[in-house]
């Protein structure tokens, strides 16, 4: 109480106590006077009718249709439980029917058979080149056979040559016109089916004269009765007797092939000429073109077949043996 009393005592002395009187009025006055203004109803009644909205751009109306539609589609009915055979993308089936000649005997081909491998199932023939190829993923079929038989067999090579003579290779390749491209006298490491879409160079013709040789590129898949090194799903070098008839096609980025060209070994004779020297300059002719391009390819199985100028033909490394036994 000693507190409350000197704080009196002091309001007194000092003449301050009309205010403090305000002080305490106004403290009491002011919630009594703001209780009897204040509004009895804060909440905004909803109005009876619709809520405004803008009146921007107006939203089409949406029609819900609760009956199901009737659509007649078009084309022939099937029964979705029939399995369907898969498609399948090979030329083989236009090489049986382009290429009726046999084999020379002896020549360095394979069984005969051609393997196509579709959406990574099948079996694949040892020694025989393959189509890889997804059942439709964007592949696309062979060219039509435009490479006629020969009427009659082109006689077989002989196996050596004498010092005036060299190897001559002739070729058919089918055009994307549908046409086709004969050559008789094909230059060695000969880029096919163009320079502007190198897929194959040729090798030259292996010694025996049964075959020619043709480095494959990545990208390039041949199929057909050729003879692939190392083997069908990585084939590096084909080996391609007369008569033969292969199918030269590209990967595309969907997995599938895409068909370029048929091609035909027709001959493999062996030419004569008026000198050894002149023989000689004839076995070293090479396409500068093609050398450069096959040191760029990286292919190990190229290491695996050499030219040899003096004999002018190609010699199989595998088969030779070490030492004499």
């Amino acid at each position: 109480m000693s507190a409350l009393t000197n704080m009196l005592k002091e309001l007194r002395e000092r003449k301050l106590w009309p205010i403090a009187i305000g002080l305490i009025v106004a403290l009491v006055a002011v919630p009594v006077l703001l209780s009897k203004n204040a509004p009895t109803n804060l909440i905004t009644p909803v109005p009876s009718g619709a809520l405004p909205y803008s009146t921007g751009t107006t939203l089409p109306a949406i029609s819900v249709q609760t009956t199901p539609a009737s659509v007649k589609l078009a084309g022939r009915g099937r029964d979705p439980f029939t399995p369907q055979h898969a498609a399948v993308t090979t030329t083989a089936a236009v090489v049986a029917t382009v290429s009726t000649s046999s084999t020379p005997a002896g020549a360095a081909a394979s069984t005969g058979s051609t393997t196509t491998a579709s959406s990574g199932a099948g079996s694949s023939a040892a020694g025989s080149s393959t189509t890889s190829s997804s059942a439709g993923s964007g592949s696309t079929s062979a060219p039509a056979p435009s490479i006629p038989a020969p009427s009659t067999p082109a006689k077989p090579a002989p196996s050596g040559l004498a010092a005036n003579q060299a190897y001559q290779v002739s070729l058919a390749i089918t055009t994307p016109s549908g046409g086709l491209n004969t050559i008789d006298s094909l230059t060695r490491l000969s880029i096919l089916p163009n320079p502007q879409q190198p897929l194959l160079i040729e090798l030259g013709a292996l010694q025996g004269g049964n075959s020619v040789l043709f480095a494959v590129q990545r990208g390039a898949v041949v199929s057909g009765p050729g003879t692939c090194t190392p083997g069908p799903i990585d084939c590096q070098i084909l080996s391609l007797a007369p008569g033969q008839t292969e199918g030269l096609s590209t990967q595309t980025s969907t997995g599938g092939t895409s068909s370029v060209a048929l091609f035909q070994v027709t001959a493999i004779t062996a030419h004569d000429f008026g000198s050894a020297g002149q023989a000689s300059q004839a076995r070293q002719a090479a396409s500068a073109q093609g050398r450069k391009l096959l040191s760029q390819a990286g292919l190990n199985a190229v290491s695996l077949f050499q030219y040899v100028p003096s004999i002018g033909a190609i010699v199989d490394l595998r088969n030779l043996t070490v030492g004499g036994s």
